[in-house]
């Protein structure tokens, strides 16, 4: 057995660019609506994905890997090494019935590996963010006898997941698997009360850090099955059970003097915990997918998820958070594969769509969120890398209520790269 040397110089320096920012945690989003729970969820943001409506539960690929569901990892091919990565660019609109605001951003989407190990037995693993905190909001009240009050309200950080799963062919067409998540990571929460009109109150902040580290499991099948010669059927499921996730708080509420310039010197400490240890419960979770392909051909898919957000607590505190449910469907496209004149034909295109019943439900609205996507898996010449691009354009919230409504437009750009590894050599 022998493996080959990479030949993608440029690809591997890509790499280890996304490693190294995901190891500093670069987290960074702009969504009010981040503040609660443990923020936006990033449950499938791979280009490949994303640009079919984020499905991937029923989803089998020799050339990605599909962590969404760990009972797809027996796709693999027995000689092969696959390793993908991405980026994501994002502008959000935040709508109000008294102003908007736009912001651009951009975050690590993934690094993930895939490869053999028997017969029946593929793993994976890689890097990829679990949840992302990012909001900085201010609303002004008038009160008698006071004056105006600013309130502001801001947050960070994030929730990275490290994962090792295994997919193991138990059945000839029935696979089963699970990914082993390793959850770490901070939240910074901070509210400020600022008296501009007073000089008989204190401007007062409380700064609020949250520190996650613990395992995940989530577990999940795959059956497949023929329809006629060449088309293909896959039933797919996951889910994942009430997980308690070790957690840290440290607390510090202060008064503070406001210069001129808007700097803050701190007056008088208030109050003061470190090192505060209790749980944060990710509720139970399970989804459902179907997908019909001719294989490198087309594909057709939607998926059904759904998790039990009343039952969330941190630190023995529930919050106001209400069940949460996902459809998503999506379809790809190749013309033809063996096209060697036409470059355009072996394209791949993918279209898709979502929609999310949030766990938001805020002043007796629920949130929902809409999105449509696009994207391309462009093949690179004489290899099985691709190239692959998407684009995702939606809404979530509403203005109703006084709430914000966030418009947004995601670009999503990654790379796959298959690699023939384990190859046997004779020799005469």
């Amino acid at each position: 057995m022998s493996i080959k040397h990479l030949k993608y110089p440029f690809l591997c320096s890509f790499f280890i660019l996304l490693s190294s920012t995901f190891i500093q945690g670069q987290i960074q989003i702009a969504s009010p609506y981040s503040r609660f729970g443990i923020g936006d969820l990033s449950d499938n943001n791979n280009a490949w994905n994303s640009s079919m409506g984020e499905i991937g539960l029923a989803l089998r690929s020799r050339y990605h890997v599909n962590y969404s569901n760990p009972a797809s990892y027996t796709a693999f091919d027995s000689t092969s090494f696959l390793f993908e990565g991405g980026a994501m660019a994002t502008l959000v609109t935040l709508n109000s019935n008294l102003q908007s605001a736009s912001r651009n951003y951009a975050t690590v989407g993934y690094l993930v590996f895939g490869l053999p190990v028997t017969k029946w037995w593929r793993t994976s693993f890689g890097l990829l963010p679990f949840s992302e905190v990012g909001y900085n909001v201010a609303n002004i009240d008038e009160v008698a006898g006071i004056g105006n009050i600013i309130r502001v309200y801001r947050g960070s950080g994030g929730i990275n997941r490290l994962y090792w799963g295994n997919g193991f062919k138990i059945y000839k067409n029935l696979s089963i698997g699970f990914n082993a998540s390793y959850l770490f990571g901070s939240m910074l929460r901070q509210a400020k009360a600022i008296f501009p009109d007073s000089i008989y109150f204190s401007n007062i902040k409380q700064d609020n850090y949250v520190t996650i580290s613990d395992m995940y499991f989530t577990y999940g099948l795959q059956y497949q099955f023929k329809l006629k010669k060449d088309i293909r059927m896959t039933a797919g499921a996951v889910f994942s059970t009430n997980t308690a996730i070790g957690a840290k708080a440290d607390m510090i509420a202060q008064t503070f003097f406001l210069s001129s310039d808007g700097a803050e010197y701190p007056k008088d400490t208030i109050l003061k915990t470190a090192g505060y240890k209790g749980t944060i419960l990710i509720p139970a979770m399970f989804g459902l997918g179907l997908s019909c392909e001719n294989p490198d051909k087309w594909l057709v898919g939607a998926d059904f998820k759904w998790q039990n957000w009343k039952k969330f607590k941190a630190f023995d505190l529930s919050d106001s958070l209400v069940n949460s449910f996902q459809v998503n469907a999506g379809a790809e496209l190749l013309p033809n594969i063996n096209s060697y004149t036409n470059y355009l034909k072996r394209i791949r295109y993918r279209l898709g769509f979502l929609y999310n019943s949030t766990y938001l439900q805020l002043r007796g609205k629920h949130l929902n969120e809409y999105a449509f996507s696009i994207g391309f898996g462009l093949p690179l010449r004489g290899m099985k890398t691709m190239l692959n691009l998407g684009a995702q354009v939606g809404t979530r919230g509403t203005t109703e209520a006084n709430l914000i409504k966030e418009s947004y437009f995601k670009f999503i750009i990654g790379f796959s790269i298959y690699e023939k590894w384990f190859v046997k050599r004779k020799y005469y």
